[in-house]
């Protein structure tokens, strides 16, 4: 009796706590956000990364990168994708935000980054892409995409490059 009730208090705090997604504004290429987590091992911090078409020009991504940590607090200071040994450098737009979230995950230092569309077009043959977020506590580099294994965040970069127009494309 005791298992059957605290089992059920137990899922009534579970849906308690779980929301449902908003669904009065349509996914389209216009306002399409996507998230996904890098390629890290069980042990290694593994940054979150949000990409959305930027509101004030149609034109750029904003790349949101999170670093979700038990101890520390991070300072964002640029991130760099290494496209096939090529170097694409970004700046923060703004400090670093850094919020106490909850028990769980207590601290979540963020910062947003403008990349241009044309950046799409580098990965769209990619063979090794790798992303370097550089930090106060030293470089954060994990992997993106490798022939072998995709992360969840070149997947959702796969569905905004199918996006794109196709007389812009490049050889």
């Amino acid at each position: 009796m005791n298992k059957t009730l605290c089992l059920l208090s137990l899922c009534i705090a579970m849906s308690g706590c779980s929301t449902l997604p908003d669904s009065s504004t349509p996914a389209t290429l216009d306002n399409l956000a996507t998230a996904g987590s890098l390629n890290c091992k069980a042990n290694e911090l593994c940054p979150n990364v949000f990409v959305e078409w930027d509101k004030q020009q149609k034109q750029q991504l904003r790349v949101e990168t999170v670093l979700n940590s038990s101890y520390d607090y991070y300072d964002i200071k640029s991130i760099t994708f290494l496209i096939d040994g090529r170097s694409f450098a970004y700046q923060p737009v703004g400090p670093t935000e850094q919020k106490n979230i909850n028990r769980l995950i207590p601290r979540r230092s963020s910062n947003s980054f403008i990349v241009p569309s044309s950046f799409l077009y580098e990965l769209r043959k990619a063979q090794n892409v790798e992303l370097s977020i550089e930090t106060d506590k030293g470089n954060i580099k994990r992997s993106v995409y490798t022939p072998n294994q995709q992360s969840t965040l070149y997947q959702n970069f796969v569905k905004l490059i199918a996006g794109l127009p196709t007389q812009a494309t490049k050889s």
